[in-house]
């Protein structure tokens, strides 16, 4: 498996299942506390992430993601993760 073909198993079977996890979770708890300001930054914030995503998905569909971006993308969600468990 090349590295764009592990970047696009790896959105689609992990990165975006979350991402919508948290996007219908900050949902919920924007309807319960309407006035909860950081609660909707951060429903932006996820958005706008799941929107690369998406984009970065369509570009693999359409065989216009570079090598070299797919491996960055790939560095960008391990980097991402080693925090994540750091935290």
């Amino acid at each position: 498996m090349n590295k764009i073909e592990e970047l696009e198993k790896l959105l689609r079977t992990d990165v975006l299942v979350e991402v919508n996890e948290e996007i219908k979770a900050l949902d919920k708890l924007i309807s319960k506390n309407k006035d909860n300001e950081d609660y909707k930054i951060e429903l932006d914030y996820m958005l706008d992430v799941k929107k690369f995503y998406d984009e970065v998905l369509l570009h693999i569909e359409r065989n216009q993601l570079s090598l070299e971006d797919a491996v960055n993308i790939l560095q960008d969600l391990e980097d991402m993760r080693a925090e994540d468990d750091e935290v």
